[in-house]
């Protein structure tokens, strides 16, 4: 972390009080700097971020105009921040986060007109930015994604698919498009997706993972073909969770085929009493640090967990877990 030039924050972060570093411009204003790792919440208006560079985590908090987000995307290129916010039914961009004085609201810049409701997660290719949004009574037991163009101060809805598989996470590889069958042990993949037109879209593949009861998250590794799964179990208990871990998961997607399983022997996972694994509601990684990010919805309210990659199956401790109120998407910016 660079020296500081004004002063140390010190900040009241869900009960507990972490150390951000502040420095200064060429114009004199207070910028803020921050770690990679971002939690949004679902109970709460901030945004969560983590520095795990050193061995001493810090971490800085922003305010929010959505009171419930879900998916979280970060560039450091624009310094922009996009949030699918779940209480507001929209695309919200916010900007100047390194301009911005720790535990202060951020800057909404602009936001998408209110296209869906029960938002999920985000998942970026481009300039396109897609929302996966989940059945329920307030979108008539909808399944869908919805496409934004963002550019220009702008986020414009381009595209809307229904689908005909319940959603949770997405994420990109290429032209595809990975999601998360809800309610099933089920990973679909949606080929070339942005190509399609309006109107309904079936999954390419779809392949069952043995050994989950209900996933929710996903995180895919392209760099070292690594598949990362959660699985909640019953969404009532608060100590069934576990991360699916499936190496050279390209080959084993491949072998398995539309509508097969990858075996629970071609797995590794980490699940236990010592995981406070609850509900994984949300997963990064850092592919240099051979770290696991996990965003945990039930236990303790919410908090935010790291794992190392693990080589076998096990009742793994988490290498740090701090309470983060409402915990409901995680991300690591590049």
């Amino acid at each position: 972390m660079k020296t500081n030039k004004l002063t140390t924050l010190i900040i009241l972060f869900f009960g507990v009080s972490f150390l951000s570093c502040g420095s200064g411009d060429d114009n004199g204003d207070l910028t803020t700097e921050f770690g990679a790792v971002f939690v949004s919440s679902n109970t709460t208006p901030v945004v969560g971020i983590y520095d795990f560079s050193s061995s001493s985590v810090s971490s800085v908090q922003f305010g929010l105009s959505s009171t419930d987000s879900d998916g979280i995307i970060y560039s450091s290129d624009s310094d922009e921040l996009y949030i699918a916010s779940r209480s507001n039914n929209r695309v919200e961009v916010y900007t100047n986060l390194k301009e911005t004085e720790a535990s202060l609201n951020l800057n909404l810049a602009f936001s998408s007109s209110q296209d869906f409701v029960n938002a999920r997660k985000m998942a970026s290719s481009g300039n396109k930015l897609v929302v996966s949004q989940d059945a329920s009574d307030g979108n008539n037991q909808t399944n869908a994604f919805y496409v934004y163009e963002v550019g220009g101060n702008a986020a414009t809805l381009s595209n809307t698919y229904t689908t005909d598989i319940h959603l949770w996470d997405i994420q990109f590889s290429g032209n595809s498009l990975y999601a998360i069958q809800d309610n099933s042990d089920t990973l679909a993949v949606y080929n070339n997706f942005l190509s399609n037109s309006d109107g309904l879209v079936s999954p390419s593949i779809k392949v069952q993972i043995e050994g989950i009861v209900r996933t929710h998250a996903l995180y895919y590794s392209a760099s070292t073909d690594i598949m990362f799964l959660s699985d909640i179990g019953d969404a009532a208990s608060d100590s069934d969770g576990a991360i699916h871990v499936i190496n050279n998961f390209s080959s084993k997607f491949s072998a398995a085929g539309n509508n097969g399983t990858i075996s629970l022997s071609d797995q590794i996972v980490i699940e236990g009493s010592s995981t406070e694994l609850g509900n994984p509601v949300g997963l990064a990684y850092d592919n240099e640090a051979q770290k696991i990010y996990v965003a945990e919805r039930a236990v303790d309210g919410g908090k935010l967990l790291e794992f190392d990659l693990p080589s076998t199956n096990g009742n793994a401790s988490p290498t740090f877990s701090q309470n983060f109120a409402g915990a409901a998407a995680v991300y690591l910016a590049n």
